[in-house]
């Protein structure tokens, strides 16, 4: 496998940025690749799964891209200072990447996984564009955004929820994952889901509340979840898991 750090001109976020790309050096030129966008969580960036996982030995397995982008603190969401990181993400980097590799562009061959701020960031892009996602993985996620805040609004770290989101509760909104999951029923149109998390992170209970929701609105999901907190021994465990799962 190659591993390559790009630096490129992003005109969603309006500044130059850094990508980790990991890409199959040997693909056949007549085969469309497989390609995976990976998202980092809360003060992580572009390295983070890199440097903690064993994610590019994992992607040999199965001759996948894997693209690693980095958005800060920003919650995968264009922000109030008119920084788009959710159309970034969303839209803007996977033409950068079919512009620049020989990958897929069909639903069936693109993915999207994250944890924690990156798993909530993987599952709102993947519902917000369910035609164009064949599969979702959240570790960990930070799927409840208006607990979280009301968690860290006394802390300076609040300012980040308000620039991200402008406005405080976010239930029903553009980025609520309930709201945007509902949104994708109605439309049938909704990924296949791989949702792990470990028991003992202080994010277990939006966890449990979300796996709740998905049956009873009987939607079929792939679930895991064993001992453990909010850390890497888990996230490298699961991203291997949800890799067979995205290949099955």
């Amino acid at each position: 496998m190659a591993f390559m750090e790009i630096h490129i001109k992003s005109n969603m976020l309006d500044m130059n940025t850094t990508i980790a790309v990991i890409y199959p050096e040997h693909q056949d030129k007549n085969k469309k690749t497989k390609v995976l966008y990976l998202l980092h969580g809360y003060t992580g960036h572009y390295m983070d799964w890199m440097r903690q996982t064993s994610i590019e030995r994992y992607a040999n397995m199965y001759d996948l891209c894997v693209v690693m982008p980095s958005v800060h603190n920003s919650y995968y969401t264009n922000n109030i200072h008119n920084v788009k990181y959710f159309d970034y993400v969303a839209l803007e980097l996977p033409q950068i990447i079919e512009g620049m590799f020989n990958v897929s562009k069909k639903k069936e061959d693109r993915f999207v996984a994250g944890l924690s701020m990156g798993g909530y960031g993987a599952l709102k892009i993947g519902l917000t564009y369910p035609k164009r996602y064949e599969k979702i993985a959240s570790f960990s996620g930070a799927i409840n955004v208006d607990r979280l805040y009301e968690l860290n609004k006394h802390l300076p770290k609040s300012k980040q929820f308000l620039s991200a989101f402008r406005k405080l509760p976010i239930k029903g909104t553009k980025h609520d994952i309930y709201y945007l999951l509902d949104k994708a029923i109605q439309k049938a149109l909704v990924p296949s889901l791989f949702i792990a998390c470990g028991t003992e992170d202080f994010l277990y209970p939006d966890h449990l509340d979300f796996i709740k929701h998905l049956k009873e609105k009987n939607i079929s999901f792939i679930h895991a979840e064993n001992p453990g907190n909010h850390e890497w021994r888990l996230w490298d465990m699961y991203i291997k898991d949800a890799l067979k799962w995205m290949f099955e």
